[in-house]
Formats: structure tokens, sequence, C-alpha cells
């Protein structure tokens, strides 16, 4: 029996590694496609009130994506690793693993395989990858703010100004957005209505960086709402001030810093993000080992029956890690506790989860008499 489990023990890392994976890309594929859409929803509603232009979309969308696929790792292999073993209980596949003489100690190797490639790879992406998108994200973000408010205006729509005091309208417009056809314009200024109605107008740039619209062959009312007096005023030309460059330079946030740059810093708040940066990876390792003593089910009651205690479990540790940043931030821990602390109390609910579940600190007596109701 020793030989023989020996010579096939890499088939079976392989087979539960590919149940592992499968089962990882499945839930991760569907987390984001749900926190995709969800930002997707958000996204259209600051393009509706023209807090961004239509060719920002979908970057600001990418660049978001890329990030929430990084945040779902850990999440998704919880849930997948669940899953994986939940299955292979449920369909008694590891009953017959078991009787070739695998025991739960020897599972984490082909979890193993799938858990430490995963962190290195999260530990490479959260140090280098993720600043380097959030950096592009403050640019782009800048690039908004600097931009004209002609520039994020739609057709067949009312369009609000930034601040407020002003409404667009314009029936079509030119693939490039500089000309407008059947414009309506309506500003307030000092309690005064003003309101221009033309037959098209054209977005001009004046050498000083100014922009303005030009309305043509419109009309201009001007009065207080509700008097009934208003003056009339036509014209062929008229050129309407819009507030537009603001020249804001880029600043960019903690998460958009290089981790070198944290590293030399003493600054409380950077030390909290540099140690977030590192604790992703570690907390990704130590919930994959976590989810093998949750994925243990019998048949009838499979392989779905942890599944809460296990999203209960991610969601204390996730949270009890922001608290432990917050309080490096607010300096109520020194930086060489910081979250640690909360990486060794979910190492001990590791181990106390394996003694429950039988996987470990059994005499050699035991696991042979598990073996043989097994194998019997």
């Amino acid at each position: 029996m020793g030989e023989f489990v020996k010579k096939h023990l890499s088939i079976i890392n392989r087979y539960i590694s590919q149940e592992i994976i499968i089962s990882w890309f499945s839930v991760l594929f569907v987390l984001v496609i749900v926190v995709v859409s969800a930002d997707a929803v958000h996204l259209l509603a600051w393009l509706v009130d023209g807090r961004i232009p239509i060719d920002m979309f979908f970057a600001l969308l990418l660049n978001n994506s890329y990030e929430f696929t990084v945040m779902l790792v850990p999440l998704s292999l919880l849930l997948g690793i669940l899953l994986a073993f939940g299955r292979l209980y449920k369909d008694s596949e590891m009953t017959a693993i078991m009787s070739a003489g695998l025991g739960p100690v020897q599972w984490y190797r082909p979890l193993l395989l799938v858990a430490l490639p995963t962190t290195v790879l999260m530990l490479y992406l959260s140090l280098f990858v993720i600043p380097s998108v959030v950096e592009q994200r403050d640019f782009m973000m800048t690039e908004i703010k600097n931009r004209t408010e002609l520039s994020a205006l739609f057709a067949g729509r009312f369009n609000q100004s930034r601040e407020g005091n002003a409404i667009f309208f314009l029936e079509s417009q030119s693939e490039d957005g500089k000309v407008m056809d059947h414009v309506f314009y309506q500003q307030e200024r000092e309690g005064i209505a003003h309101v221009d109605i033309a037959l098209r107008a054209q977005n001009h740039h004046d050498k000083n960086g100014r922009d303005y619209m030009v309305m043509e062959s419109g009309t201009h009312y001007e009065g207080e709402p509700g008097s009934g007096q208003y003056k009339i005023t036509e014209y062929q030309e008229y050129g309407v001030y819009i507030p537009g460059s603001k020249d804001v330079s880029a600043t960019l946030s903690i998460k958009a810093l290089p981790s070198e740059q944290l590293w030399q810093s003493s600054l409380p708040r950077h030390q909290a993000e540099l140690q977030w940066r590192l604790t992703v990876p570690v907390a990704t390792l130590i919930i994959a080992m976590l989810a093998l003593p949750l994925s243990q089910t019998t048949p009838r009651s499979g392989r779905y029956a942890n599944l809460g205690w296990a999203i209960l479990l991610y969601l204390v540790y996730s949270n009890l890690l922001s608290l432990g940043k917050n309080w490096i931030i607010k300096e109520r821990v020194p930086v060489w506790i910081g979250t640690w602390w909360v990486h060794i109390l979910a190492v001990i609910v590791l181990l106390v989860l394996l003694k429950l579940g039988g996987h470990v600190f059994r005499s050699r007596k035991t696991k042979n008499k598990l073996h043989d109701e097994v194998t019997s």
C-alpha cells in the first residue's frame, strides 16, 4: 500500500489541485462580474450627472476592474476550496482517497500547490501592480477635473453644470463634440435668469485658455423668474463663457505611492499602507489553509454546509485587519505589531479547527483505527 500511495500521490495532488483551480476561477469570475456590474452602474450615474465624460467611462471601468479582481482573490479562493473539497466529500471521493492511506494532512499538499503561487503573485500585485493602477486612475480623475464642461454634454437630454447653476440642452452634436445643434442654455446670475435658445453653437477655445460656447442665430432672454418681465435680444452670434480647465495638478493618493517610498517613510499612514500591502498576500495564504477544515462535510449535509460559517469568518478576519490598519494610522499600536496580531489569531483559529476536525494532534493509534474503519 505504501508503494502504491507513493506512486500515485502526484496524480491525486494534480486531481485535487485541478478541482480547486476550476472552482476558484468559477467563483472569481462570478464575483468579478457582480462587482464590476455594480461599479458600471455607479459610473453610469456619474456619466449621467456629467461628472465624467463618455470617453473616460470604459477607461475608469477597466482600471477599477483590475483592482477589484485582485481584492477578490482571497474570498474567491476561500469559496473555491470550500466548493472543491465539498464536492469531493459529497461524492464520497474523500472516502476513497482516505482508503488509500492519505489523511487530511496530506490534503494540504494539493491545496498549497495552488495557494503558495497565488500568495507570491498577490505579493507582487499588492506591492507593485496595484499602486500603478491607482496612480493611473488618479491621473485620469485629474484630467477629468481639468476638462471643460462642454466635453461631458449629452445630446437629447438636459445636462446640469458642475456647480449646479446652469442647464444645457442640445438636440445633436458632431462626433468631436465641437458643433452642437438646437441648443438651450439657462443660467442664473445674481437672481436674474439668462436663457439662450440658438440654432447651433460651437465650442471655442481662445488664446488665453478660456472656453466659450458661441451661439449662432439665437435669442437671449433675461429677467427675474416669476415677474413676467423679460428682456429679449435676438443675435447672430453670442459667446457664453463656460468655466473650463481648472489646471488642477495631479495629486497621488496614498494607495498610489510606490512601495519603496512607503518603506522609507516614517509617517503612520504610509507605514499602515505598506503593512496593508503585505497583509493581503499573508491573509490569502491563511484563508486558503482555513478553508480545508471548514470544507469537511458529510454526504448528507451537502457541499454548502459550512459556506455561511466560512463567509462569516472571512468577514471577521477582514474587518479586524482593517481595524488593525486604522490603529496604526492613529498610533494606537506600534508598527511592529501592526496587523500581525490578527494573523496570529487567525492561525490559532486554524489550529483549533484542525483539532476539532480531528486533522492533527492525533496519536498513531487513533490514525490507524480511523484507517481501519474507512477501509472496512
